[in-house]
């Protein structure tokens, strides 16, 4: 199976809205804003690079933004708790995937969740057509 970025990307959407089914989880900014709490999920920097043949190690780090205006230092740190809980593994294609390097930022009084999802995939091989049969002659003369 082919891991995609929008895999691991509705993975997050997944693991988040199971966690906090009450709490809107968006990947755009909502315009207008919506009303708070919820979760802007943002891929931050994909890279891809090539170990060996056809094998590629997939880095794809994540910033999930619980933006919630009415609520205390102390209701956003309980908030982080079950975030960094439910994003330490996610379900994509019936594997577990690890979360790695997960950490928790204050900025402007809005919690940021850092998190990679680390991965090793294969490069898909096109079928080449395979000859069907080699006729062999010879002309003399």
């Amino acid at each position: 199976m082919q891991v995609t970025i929008n895999d691991v990307r509705y993975a997050v959407h997944d693991a988040l809205a199971a966690a906090f089914p009450t709490v809107t989880v968006s990947s755009v900014a909502p315009n207008p804003p919506l009303e708070s709490p919820y979760f802007l999920v943002r891929l931050l920097e994909f890279t891809q690079t090539q170990e060996l043949g056809n094998r590629y190690r997939r880095s794809l780090p994540f910033v999930v933004q619980y933006v919630a205006a009415q609520q205390s230092i102390d209701d956003k740190y309980a908030i982080a708790e079950v975030m960094m809980a439910a994003l330490k593994y996610v379900t994509v294609g019936g594997y577990q995937l690890p979360g790695q390097s997960l950490s928790i930022e204050m900025i402007d009084g809005e919690l940021h969740l850092f998190v990679t999802y680390a991965m090793l995939v294969r490069e898909q091989q096109l079928d080449s057509p395979k000859m069907q049969k080699l006729e062999e002659g010879t002309t003399v003369g």
